[in-house]
């Protein structure tokens, strides 16, 4: 609860309670499973409905597509108060950051949601409630999940089927080369974190592991 103290000429300074939590993560899509952990921990902390937890997970993700450069690292922060919960993406091309540094910021996104009345209290939110597919934006697919493609090769192998398209013609809308979408077709590699907000605009879905 906040407590108003006096300052210096007697005026009231209201001190706020806060949770800070952040982790810094490659900036590559192996990371999104430890990115999901880390929300779904915090938000397990929050006094968030089940709406603002989605919706502070589809935030996140939008943001990290967003930030996401071709390198470099992703930092999650949340900021967790009484009533609200805030939280920030941000991208550094360093790829091993010193903790004491801020992150340069190539894109930012910030949040605030607040619970409804009837929320239950923090501490009766179990982690393991909050749900794989409440902390992804609309239209993903869990690569791995039952009745998914098990991998990112299978997943674009059925997305060109479905399309009608060529690697080629595939390439031209992705802004890639032939030979990069014939590697991951190949499974030789994945797309970088930055392809995947261009693969969801040409396909309409969202791969994620």
């Amino acid at each position: 609860m906040a407590e108003p103290i006096l300052g210096p000429e007697e005026d009231p300074i209201e001190v706020v309670p806060v949770v800070v939590l952040s982790q810094v993560f490659p900036a590559r899509p192996s990371s999104i499973p430890d990115i999901r952990n880390f929300v779904r921990h915090c938000l397990s902390e929050s006094p968030l409905t089940d709406e603002g937890i989605r919706e502070v997970g589809e935030t996140v993700f939008r943001a990290l597509l967003d930030a996401a450069g071709p390198t470099g690292s992703i930092h999650v922060a949340f900021r967790i108060f009484a009533e609200h919960v805030e939280v920030d993406v941000l991208h550094s091309d360093s790829q091993l950051p010193e903790p004491a540094r801020e992150p340069q910021a190539d894109g930012r996104a910030s949040l605030t949601a607040a619970p409804s009345p009837e929320q239950v209290a923090p501490e009766q939110v179990a982690p393991d409630e909050v749900r794989i597919a409440e902390l992804s934006p609309a239209g993903t697919v869990i690569l791995g999940q039952p009745g998914q493609p098990a991998s990112f090769a299978e997943w674009m192998s059925v997305a060109l089927r479905r399309e009608g398209l060529t690697q080629e013609a595939a390439a031209r809308q992705l802004g890639v080369s032939v030979k990069t979408v014939s590697r991951w077709v190949g499974g030789t590699t994945e797309p970088r974190m930055r392809d995947l907000r261009r693969i969801q605009e040409v396909f309409g879905t969202l791969p994620l592991p």
